[in-house]
């Protein structure tokens, strides 16, 4: 699995826990709208960690937290 599914993937665990939405995760996070949508349509490549971090502090969680799953073990970096 890509690194963008798994992102993806935990985005929206994390949002449906919280009833939210993209735009309301972009102003909460600081992240751009259009940054989240490109994520979550899987247009965008390379998730820098900075906005991983970003996007855990829009939820309220830590990015250890959203990290802390075995898919990123398995993760493809090619």
């Amino acid at each position: 699995m890509t690194l963008t599914k798994i992102v993806v993937s935990r985005l929206l665990i994390f949002m449906n826990e919280q009833n939210s939405t993209q735009y309301k995760l972009a102003q909460k996070s600081g992240v751009p709208f259009p940054t989240i949508k490109s994520i979550m349509q899987q247009k965008t490549k390379n998730i820098s960690l900075r906005t991983i971090i970003l996007l855990s502090r829009g939820l309220g969680i830590k990015a250890s937290e959203f990290l802390d799953d075995a898919s990123f073990d398995e993760v493809e970096l090619l």
